[in-house]
């Protein structure tokens, strides 16, 4: 009975129809999620047809665009998973960009949960790399462009719900690292 509060939210999403909150937490209560989202250890991630597809977070950051990283040439480990880049640049950047305690502008916001799923309080939906847009200082992810939408057609309020509840989560336990 779990997959009926997902399908009945990602059904509402799709509509547009208006959401209780309950149907979210119901799906959060569930267990505990990353809190950075991941494929097989590599974050920023996505999985087509049972393969892992990493894409760049820097690129994506900097230059506003999406492209495909190269795992095998060039990688950083950080915050327990992978990070792979589209070029060596791009990685000693995304490195310099890490603070001593740990923190890079590049992760994206919330871990790279649905943004608009975090508003929501949705602590489950997945953002995908290929909705990845900046607002302010912060590289956003939605679970599709449908959602991206919506998030970016109330973008302040949208962002200041996620932020809370994203630091609720942690603060409760319901995310994990």
């Amino acid at each position: 009975m779990k997959a009926l509060p997902r399908l009945v939210v990602t059904l509402a999403l799709l509509l547009g129809a208006p959401i209780s909150g309950a149907a979210f937490a119901a799906e959060a209560e569930a267990q505990p999620q990353p809190i950075i989202i991941n494929n097989n250890g590599i974050a920023f991630s996505r999985l087509e047809e049972g393969q892992v597809l990493a894409y760049d977070p820097v690129a994506a950051f900097d230059a506003h665009t999406v492209q495909i990283a190269d795992c095998s040439a060039h990688k950083v480990d950080l915050q327990g998973v992978s990070w792979c880049f589209a070029s060596a640049e791009n990685a000693q950047t995304f490195t310099a960009a890490t603070t001593e305690s740990g923190q890079n502008k590049y992760v994206p916001f919330g871990g790279g949960h649905c943004s608009l799923g975090l508003a929501f309080n949705n602590l489950v939906a997945r953002g995908d790399p290929r909705t990845a847009v900046r607002v302010g200082d912060s590289l956003v992810l939605n679970g599709n462009f449908d959602v991206r939408a919506r998030f970016l057609s109330a973008t302040e309020t949208n962002m200041s719900n996620a932020l809370k509840n994203f630091e609720t989560a942690i603060a409760e336990g319901k995310l994990i690292d």
